[in-house]
């Protein structure tokens, strides 16, 4: 058991909240890439029933990995780059909906939720700034 603090001790330390952008892009590739298996197996299914002449080794290789990239993406999105790339990995699954119409409304909700993302996340993160440099002006010099 722990000794109560003393009112004039320094505050513990307290971690860092993550970056409001980083959890939100890193959430919706995630979430991505789950829809890109499903969206895979669609793809599969309808091409077992006859309603396409693809290669199921080539659904499998594309769907798996766009899967793999999209969850590879979400693991860089602290690097400028990994951010492009999330952009970039928007496209695939518009793109599927030349086959399957659905996967590209899938794809589309998911580009909106990237967006808002960006956005949200760099506005809270902004704001979460603004307040901490008013709590750091607000404490004054240190006294000692």
């Amino acid at each position: 058991m722990t000794a109560a603090q003393p009112d004039n001790a320094a505050p513990l330390d307290v971690p860092r909240q993550r970056p409001a952008t980083l959890v939100f892009t890193q959430t919706v590739l995630a979430l991505q890439s789950l829809a890109a298996l499903f969206a895979t197996l669609v793809v599969f299914g309808l091409g077992r029933a006859g309603e396409f002449d693809l290669d199921p080794g080539l659904i499998w290789g594309v769907g798996l990995g766009l899967m793999v990239a999209l969850g590879y993406a979400s693991g860089q999105q602290r690097k400028r780059w990994g951010r492009q790339l999330g952009w970039v990995l928007q496209l695939p699954m518009l793109v599927a909906g030349v086959l399957v119409p659905a996967i590209a409304l899938i794809g589309g909700m998911f580009l909106v939720l990237w967006v808002t993302g960006l956005r949200l996340g760099s506005r809270i993160d902004r704001e979460r700034a603004e307040r901490e440099l008013a709590e750091t002006e607000a404490q004054g010099p240190a006294d000692g």
